[in-house]
């Protein structure tokens, strides 16, 4: 079976149809290679799409790399706010959309390569996510630090309302921190700056 050459979305979800037909009748053995074959035909048409032009720029995707930042800075604003205001649920929401945005944008400026096996990476790509976690987790432990001094602060210096908010913006942070890292560094090979 020759994969779809429509690029529609209708002729795509046609061939996806086709595929689970199929694979319905196969053999395990069949089946397993009919479903990798389509899912890797799947990811390398997602990989082969070009990124944005506002998203193609180093400058930009660092920029978006300082998304991770925004749910650790709103977490811990919206503890030190008072619990029931109108201003603490507008901090809090910026820091939500903010983890939700990272997770689409990130993931699309760097190409997924947080997610990708590593036996579909080669060498270059593949030097480049390990620096780039190494990165992160530098990153996550200084985030981790800081969330430790404020809590160690608390009642000694500071006066704290709740630290649910700072415990969920370090979380979203976490999160976004490995795509951000990468994002940081991600070069492309046709990359001008």
């Amino acid at each position: 079976m020759t994969p779809s050459a429509g690029t529609s979305r209708k002729s795509r979800l046609q061939h996806h149809r086709q595929v689970l037909a199929a694979a319905k009748d196969a053999t395990p053995e069949e089946r397993r290679a009919l479903l990798e074959t389509a899912r890797r035909e799947t990811r390398d048409r997602r990989l082969a799409r070009p990124l944005p032009r506002w998203m193609a720029t180093r400058t930009s995707r660092r920029t978006l790399a300082g998304l991770a930042a925004i749910p650790f800075a709103c977490g811990a604003a919206s503890a030190y706010l008072p619990a029931e205001s109108l201003v603490t649920y507008g901090v809090q929401m910026v820091g939500a959309i903010a983890v939700l945005a990272g997770l689409g944008l990130l993931r699309r400026a760097t190409k997924e390569l947080s997610e990708i096996p590593d036996s579909d990476l080669d060498e270059r790509e593949l030097d480049d996510r390990n620096q780039a976690l190494k990165g992160a987790y530098v990153a996550l432990l200084i985030l981790l630090g800081t969330a430790v001094v404020l809590t160690i602060a608390d009642g000694l210096v500071l006066s704290t309302v709740d630290w649910k908010p700072l415990v969920f913006g370090t979380f979203g942070s976490a999160v976004l921190l490995p795509s951000a890292a990468i994002a940081w560094d991600y070069r492309e090979l046709d990359d001008e700056g």
